[in-house]
């Protein structure tokens, strides 16, 4: 009986961590700090994120991802994919073009935003955006730039305000 009971707990703890660690591996929590990404995420929003989702391509147009910055603090950002490598970009007049045609953007907070961008995305990268654009960091300054694929960590395919969470 002993044996047994050893043996049913040391199974409850390996499939424990098996679990975690297949979970860990695949999905990443995170938490929205900041406004640049209103009215899509708000603050304190917590995102689960597909870290599997790009590790053999790049994010699509429209994708909403997290990646490393290259900052002193090392934060992780999360903004909108505007464009994907060999696109080209033109940001005129609070309007955005990608290859010649203008896209419909629903979803940013407003109208007239800073910025004239006029480039060619490079191979392996990504220009991204907040939706907030006029208080978002993003690849229209030199300070985020064009986002590497390495540097992606992946794709937010869940979201909730953690005011919902009851503790």
């Amino acid at each position: 009986m002993k044996n047994k009971e050893i043996f049913e707990w040391v199974k409850v703890v390996v499939l424990a961590f098996s679990f975690v660690f297949i979970i860990t591996r695949f999905v990443a929590p995170s938490l929205v700090k900041g406004a640049s990404m209103c009215p899509t995420f708000n603050e304190n929003d917590y995102l689960v994120v597909n870290k599997m989702a790009y590790k053999n391509n790049l994010p699509k147009e429209n994708d909403i991802i997290l990646f490393n910055s290259h900052f002193k603090d090392e934060r992780i950002l999360i903004k909108r994919v505007i464009a994907n490598e060999n696109d080209s970009l033109q940001i005129k007049n609070s309007k955005v073009y990608i290859n010649g045609k203008e896209i419909k953007e629903n979803y940013i907070n407003e109208s007239i935003f800073w910025g004239e961008v006029d480039t060619i995305v490079p191979e392996g990268k990504v220009f991204v955006m907040g939706d907030n654009r006029n208080y978002s960091i993003d690849s229209r300054s030199e300070e985020v730039g064009f986002v590497d694929k390495k540097d992606i960590i992946g794709k937010v395919f869940f979201r909730e305000n953690i005011k919902n969470f009851v503790f």
